[in-house]
């Protein structure tokens, strides 16, 4: 691409520009010519379906102005927004209900599901069998929930209670495979055995000294080594449990191997670690660093996205990165926002078709003063503010911020 350059919104267009290049492959769109000068209302229209930003020519037409030039240095919002573009093919797993009218049954799923972890937890204490058709039957309530429109679990996610990690990470990070194998179009057996496998990755733990799981310092050698172990007893705890198969398995088996081989407990990488194995450790990994930890405090959702992209190819396999993103959304329900209008919002539900245009409850005007009444702006809808500018996302917010519990607007 030329150094001359100007990126710019497409909303920002005026006639008489020259595109010189798309945010996407030409061979995506519908133009007929690759490059072309801005001449009608209809060509702006055109390229806002399928764009957010042109790259203008400033020697073929009419150069951008200052103080509408985009920062060309922005590579990682720039993929984020071809990768929430790209088209996918029919779902296996149409959502079928709003998310509204998902929660409450989401709600007790979740905690249906929680209590069987703790149920679980203290059977392997109590060293008593436990039996994976009774683990999958009572999981059925939360997977067909997710099947049905993952939103409402996403939500929930981020009502974690802080003092009860261990057990919800497992419920969580079931929730979160489930909704990617969705996402993936995994067939139900397989997106069962997902769900049961992440359930049960961290039960090794059980054997391990609490004091060792609860440190707050950084770790010795030794008792790194000790933490890995939990691997292994896990994956012996899943092999005599009464109905366990190899696919189950290999989900607690492979949930800390990496990409490049640095993982543990085998080192294996690439496509040596099955595709369960890869949706498990990028869950694991994603559902960790957005929980509060004693060593540290939990990362938003959008500060997590960026990790898990810059870790792409490293830790976990591009592809499967940038699918994981598609699935959870640039702002997952329950997202902080802040508008371009100042107004800020939580992020009720996604749109599939654009993902960077979610369903937002408002809770903050302009002036950052509460709103007396409920407003719902789906930005779906293009709305536009009292000068005519589209409303979008300005920035996510951290959690907690202008004092805003995201559990005191829960549905």
């Amino acid at each position: 691409m030329s150094n001359s350059l100007q990126k710019i919104r497409v909303e920002h267009l005026k006639f008489g520009m020259y595109v010189s290049r798309l945010d996407r492959p030409w061979l995506e769109t519908d133009f007929l010519f690759q490059g072309f000068h801005v001449q009608s209302i209809d060509d702006i229209r055109r390229l806002r379906e399928y764009c957010d930003y042109v790259y203008v020519d400033p020697v073929k037409g009419k150069p951008v102005p200052r103080k509408l030039l985009v920062n060309t240095q922005h590579a990682y919002e720039d993929k984020l927004a071809r990768i929430f573009r790209e088209p996918r093919g029919a779902e296996r797993y149409p959502t079928v209900t709003s998310m509204e009218e998902e929660f409450k049954i989401a709600r007790q799923g979740y905690d249906n599901t929680l209590d069987l972890v703790t149920n679980i937890m203290e059977d392997v204490k109590a060293r008593r069998k436990i039996k994976i058709k009774a683990v999958r039957r009572q999981l059925q309530q939360m997977i067909a929930s997710i099947l049905r429109n993952p939103d409402a679990f996403l939500w929930l996610k981020q009502l974690k209670e802080r003092d009860n990690y261990a057990y919800a990470h497992c419920v969580d990070a079931s929730g979160l495979a489930i909704a990617f194998g969705r996402h993936l179009g995994l067939p139900q057996e397989e997106l069962e055995h997902l769900a049961i496998g992440t359930l049960l990755f961290d039960i090794g733990k059980l054997q391990l000294p609490v004091e060792l799981l609860h440190k707050r310092g950084r770790l010795t050698e030794r008792e790194y080594a000790l933490i890995k172990r939990h691997v292994q007893i896990g994956v012996e705890l899943v092999r005599e449990m009464e109905g366990s198969n190899p696919h189950i398995v290999s989900v607690v088996l492979h949930h800390h191997e990496r990409h490049d081989g640095r993982g543990y407990p085998r080192g294996v990488g690439g496509p040596q670690i099955p595709v369960n194995g890869r949706i498990a450790a990028l869950v694991d990994c994603y559902d960790a660093i957005t929980s509060d930890r004693p060593y540290r405090p939990a990362l938003s959702s959008c500060e997590a996205i960026k990790l898990l992209y810059d870790c792409r190819d490293k830790d976990f396999q591009s592809d499967m990165v940038e699918q994981f993103i598609q699935c959870i959304g640039p702002y997952p329900p329950g997202t902080l926002v802040e508008l371009n209008t100042g107004e800020v919002g939580l992020v009720l539900s996604q749109n599939r078709t654009r993902r960077l245009r979610p369903r937002i409850m408002l809770i903050l005007g302009p002036d950052k003063r509460p709103y007396t009444r409920q407003v719902i702006l789906n930005l779906l809808d293009d709305p536009k503010d009292s000068q005519g500018r589209l409303i979008e996302i300005k920035r996510p917010l951290p959690p907690g911020s202008h004092g805003i519990d995201v559990r005191d607007y829960y549905l």
